[in-house]
């Protein structure tokens, strides 16, 4: 096991540990590194008590005073994670946010295959994001998955990286519990036919969502607002779900529409 740093401090904006968690806004350096980033109290709370696998953690010098944060440092390094003292300054250079609490934590990327994913979704309910590329949005369809007791998540058609800083802090700890897997959209689909759910296609030209009846597991359809799921999706779909609005309303965002659609389906199971 090992222990936090409290002696040593980083003081140099080119020491191996900063430059690499700097790299990690990059999805082309995460890839590399097999590692992504995650921010903030709760988001690193969530992460450690998640199966997540956390390999570095820096810390502004002078907060392990703080008993919240001294408990995170040890509980990073109980399991197996270096965890280095960084100049306060540095370290708030470092951060992808403009109020750093003081801590970076790059973490493991999962390697989930589609067997897993198979596995853990068989006989649930899930979303399948087609071409969203705003971070806050993907973040939030994804905590709101988790919420709602989703099984998990597809991305197809080149959504923005789930694994983005920006995605992660609003994700909130969803992507630590919830599976969540990127494909092209032939093994989207074959994934989904193994699944045996109903293709339910988001769209404001469809049947009011309240008075459809569903026999099997639903796969919600979520598209870009301004133009929809894509052809290749839309044209599979079973059903087009609408959620009503006042007259003269033309659109809902994204997100706002999961969390709609999502909860209309809640099980018992998960109150």
């Amino acid at each position: 096991m090992a222990e936090p740093s409290f002696n040593a401090i980083i003081t140099s904006k080119d020491n191996q540990y900063v430059k690499l968690v700097r790299s990690l806004a990059d999805k082309k350096q995460r890839k590399a590194a097999g590692l992504f980033l995650a921010e903030g109290l709760a988001n690193i709370r969530e992460a450690l008590v998640s199966v997540m696998q956390p390999e570095l953690l820096l810390y502004a010098e002078g907060a392990q005073s703080r008993p919240e944060v001294d408990r995170l440092l040890q509980q990073a390094a109980e399991k197996g994670a270096r965890v280095l003292a960084v100049r306060p300054d540095l370290l708030k250079s470092s951060s992808q946010t403009e109020n750093s609490q003081g801590l970076l934590l790059a973490l493991r990327l999962p390697q989930l295959t589609t067997a897993d994913f198979l596995t853990r979704v068989q006989g649930s309910n899930l979303a399948i994001l087609d071409g969203l590329q705003d971070p806050g949005n993907i973040g939030t369809i994804l905590r709101t998955a988790w919420a709602a007791g989703l099984g998990g998540v597809l991305l197809v058609n080149d959504c923005a990286d789930v694994f983005s800083p920006k995605v992660v802090r609003a994700a909130m700890g969803a992507l630590y519990h919830l599976p969540v897997l990127a494909l092209p959209d032939t093994e989207a689909e074959q994934l989904l036919n193994q699944l045996d759910c109903e293709l339910v296609c988001a769209d404001a030209a469809g049947r009011d969502f309240r008075q459809c009846q569903f026999t099997r597991p639903v796969a919600w359809l979520l598209g870009k607002e301004a133009t929809g799921p894509s052809a290749f999706w839309r044209g599979r779909a079973s059903c087009l779900a609408a959620i009503p609005m006042q007259a003269g309303v033309n659109s809902l965002n994204v997100a706002v529409a999961a969390g709609i659609l999502f909860f209309s389906l809640q099980s018992d199971t998960t109150k």
